[in-house]
């Protein structure tokens, strides 16, 4: 009879343990979702987020070298300026069109990116430029 008193006494410290545990978890959890409530976390960006000003720069470096491209080959006149800092992604996966002007035309520019460095001169495959109201100036054969 005594061996059982002690372990009854043993299991009701243990049972006082695991209650005291569990009550403090309960309340953990409760403060922190309360925390969370009151003061949700700021500044927390994924990697793969990309801000307005980091899609317009890039926009404008694509773009320039398309112009560049374009007045490299003699297409377009050296005087014409980006009409936006927007790119228009196509269907076709890769092709892209900006937009160019000068104080007389106004060019649809569409091309190919081929890779990521902007500044190799094969990264960038004319596909055509066409003039508002005129037509094609360029147009790549297939």
């Amino acid at each position: 009879m005594i061996d059982q008193d002690v372990n009854i006494k043993a299991l009701q410290r243990e049972w006082l343990a695991a209650r005291i545990v569990a009550a403090l978890t309960v309340v953990l959890l409760i403060a922190a979702v309360v925390q969370v409530a009151i003061w949700p976390p700021t500044g927390a960006t994924s990697p793969t987020a990309v801000s307005d000003a980091d899609r317009r720069a890039a926009a404008v470096a694509l773009c320039s070298a398309a112009l560049a491209t374009t007045q490299g080959f003699g297409i377009l006149p050296a005087y014409t300026k980006l009409a936006s800092d927007l790119v228009q992604p196509s269907s076709v996966r890769g092709r892209y069109t900006c937009f160019a002007q000068t104080d007389a035309a106004k060019y649809q520019i569409t091309f190919d990116l081929m890779c990521k460095d902007l500044g190799e001169a094969k990264c960038l495959n004319l596909y055509s430029v066409t003039q508002d109201g005129t037509g094609a100036i360029y147009q790549r054969h297939q």
